[in-house]
């Protein structure tokens, strides 16, 4: 279920105790990728991974704009700071402290939002006063590929959720994320070696591929959260036993 779509009634009459949270991006992905492509990936698979998962689970609203500064030479990338995603985030997760909420997945779909969103599941994990546990997943780390930034894999998961919004593909001035040169970091900026943003040859993405990937990364949701599921029972019981 949804939440954003559902009546305050139908929440306590499912009381889902697994929250899926999608949390993405708004940041240029070359120039045939939507700026929201890390918010329609991470929201599509939330959904995906709610309908197919067995647990009594609830996809809460996305959040569409993550940690971003490095993409801003870009016209519309919107971007927000380290410690108000965290805070935002912290601040919903303690709104869910008196419902039937055990367990809050971070659905990422963008890298930069990795760290903070890491830490804040340890500090969560460490606060004696929360009575939920949250988890980070994100479907980069799912697929057993190198996904890049509008490259290949990326725009073929695109063609396969939203054909109509993806240009003509195009191969980005980078073929890595790679910015890092004897243990330091060069650039600061993805124009800085990459003119058109893109990062990757996405010139052989297909909605076939794309496909196979969305599979593979739902796949992997709906095992987390299982497995998630497990990690919080195991935790309570050992909390009982104390």
């Amino acid at each position: 279920m949804h939440l954003e779509t559902s009546t305050w009634t139908d929440v306590e009459d499912a009381t889902p105790t697994v929250a899926l949270f999608p949390i993405g991006s708004t940041e240029q992905h070359g120039p045939h990728a939507p700026v929201g492509t890390d918010t329609i990936v991470a929201r599509a698979m939330a959904t995906e991974a709610d309908q197919r998962s067995d647990l009594d689970s609830v996809v809460l609203p996305t959040v569409p704009v993550g940690i971003t500064p490095y993409h801003g030479h870009f016209p519309g990338t919107l971007s927000v700071s380290a410690e108000t995603l965290r805070r935002y985030v912290r601040d919903v997760l303690d709104s869910l402290s008196d419902s039937s909420i055990e367990i809050v997945v971070f659905v990422n779909g963008h890298g930069g939002n990795g760290g903070t969103l890491g830490n804040l599941a340890r500090d969560v994990a460490d606060d004696s006063t929360v009575d939920l546990d949250a988890f980070l997943w994100e479907w980069m780390r799912a697929v057993d590929d190198h996904v890049g930034h509008a490259g290949e894999l990326e725009t073929s998961v695109l063609l396969h959720l939203r054909p109509n919004d993806v240009g003509e593909p195009v191969a980005g001035e980078a073929d890595a994320w790679d910015d890092t040169v004897d243990g330091g970091v060069l650039h600061q900026f993805t124009d800085d070696f990459s003119e058109n943003g893109a990062v990757g040859d996405a010139t052989d993405a297909s909605t076939e591929q794309g496909e196979a990937v969305f599979e593979t990364a739902v796949d992997a949701l709906v095992s987390f959260l299982e497995r998630a599921r497990e990690t919080k029972r195991q935790s309570t019981e050992r909390g009982n036993d104390s």
